[in-house]
């Protein structure tokens, strides 16, 4: 089975912008791309390409998205930059797809294997405060509406049922942690 990874990058220097009275600058930007090349390592754990989609030329010409097929942002938001690389999978015959932010710092290839081996078209790994999405596998001609935002795992929960999906909730903590806030980033730096 063919399994596409999105990947969706802000940007390598100003990604994680909600780090910055924790974190400077130049040290963000060295975060960033750790954490596309962790993403990157996880994507190549499933048999499919992988697609980054993001408005910044760094990303692309980083020498880890050297076999990553580059879509550009339009500047639209996430979840058409998502939609963007959706259209990119099904070009490329995927059957499945996975959205795989890029700021699962503690997560494992296995973590993402089992999350693709989901037995529903719909699988969704949620944050640790079952608020956000981490993770999102589905099939790739299902006209699925992406959600990503405030609330998106109940949003995404909501959105397969509308399909008359039951969804596959995949608890993992090690998907479950990504480092959006300062809480975040003191918590992983701690288990560190």
């Amino acid at each position: 089975m063919t399994i596409c990874v999105i990947v969706p990058v802000r940007s390598l220097v100003d990604g994680k912008r909600r780090l910055a009275g924790i974190v400077d600058e130049a040290d963000r930007a060295a975060l960033n791309e750790r954490f596309l090349v962790h993403t990157l390592d996880l994507a190549a754990a499933l048999p499919g390409p992988t697609i980054l989609v993001s408005p910044d030329p760094a990303v692309a010409a980083h020498p880890a998205a050297a076999k990553a097929v580059h879509i550009p942002d339009s500047g639209q938001g996430l979840n058409a930059a998502i939609r963007a690389g959706r259209e990119q999978a099904r070009r490329q015959d995927a059957e499945r797809l996975l959205v795989l932010p890029s700021d699962l710092p503690t997560a494992r290839a296995e973590d993402v294997v089992a999350l693709a081996a989901g037995g529903s078209a719909v699988a969704i790994a949620p944050d640790r405060r079952r608020q956000g999405t981490n993770g999102l596998c589905l099939a790739a001609d299902l006209d699925f509406a992406f959600k990503f935002g405030a609330e998106s795992f109940t949003a995404h929960v909501a959105e397969a049922e509308r399909l008359g999906i039951v969804p596959d909730v995949i608890e993992n903590r090690r998907l479950a942690l990504d480092i959006d806030t300062p809480e975040d980033w003191r918590d992983w730096r701690g288990s560190a």
